[in-house]
């Protein structure tokens, strides 16, 4: 008869399938921010469907980040981030709302802090976790950002193929972000489990 250790037979599957349904899950959250930003962008711009609506769905991604991270890290780390990424949103609609009203001081304004917000976030997500760098989240956030503003001026310039080919761009770097993002949260998750056996 042949006696198979199932715990060192288990081990790496279910940490395996863990890594899937994490990676699933903040591709999900990350591209879900990419697709409704360009939804929030299209109901401004047009006129045609719910702003508001739109918007709310925008400002709970957030949320959803903070109640994953806050498994991983606790209250006040996932809270900060909440904070941080609700900027974000925030940061989009004045954004949006410069470029219907074509002032461009607002625009100005509005893309310098949704870059130095970037940086918060990435400078927030090293000090969280060590399996993070900072250098790289903010090469992501920052080519993230600049295509979410290219995507906003090639809508707000009715030039939809030019917005087409930005927005496949932008899907791409969003589901980076959820890759590296989901590395960082699986290596920490190993390392401290170590930790405690």
């Amino acid at each position: 008869m042949l006696w198979v250790d199932h715990k060192s037979v288990q081990e790496p599957y279910i940490s395996s399938f863990a890594y899937i349904n994490m990676l699933k899950d903040y591709r999900f959250l990350m591209t879900q921010l990419a697709y409704l930003t360009r939804e929030y962008y299209i109901a401004m711009f047009s006129g045609f469907g719910n702003a508001e609506a739109i918007a709310r769905r925008l400002y709970a991604i957030p949320g959803q980040f903070q109640e994953k991270a806050e498994l991983i890290f606790g209250t006040p780390l996932s809270e900060e981030f909440m904070n941080l990424l609700s900027m974000h949103v925030a940061y989009v609609r004045l954004l949006t709302e410069s470029l219907i009203n074509g002032d461009q001081a607002a625009i100005d304004y509005s893309v310098q802090l949704l870059y130095k917000n970037a940086t918060e976030i990435s400078a927030h997500y090293a000090r969280a976790n060590p399996f993070w760098d900072e250098a790289k989240w903010n090469t992501l956030l920052s080519n993230y950002i600049s295509m979410l503003i290219q995507d906003a001026t090639a809508l707000a310039a009715r030039n939809f193929e030019r917005e087409l080919n930005i927005f496949d761009r932008m899907l791409l770097a969003a589901l980076f972000m959820g890759d590296y993002q989901t590395d960082g949260f699986f290596e920490y998750l190993t390392a401290t489990r170590g930790k405690a056996v």
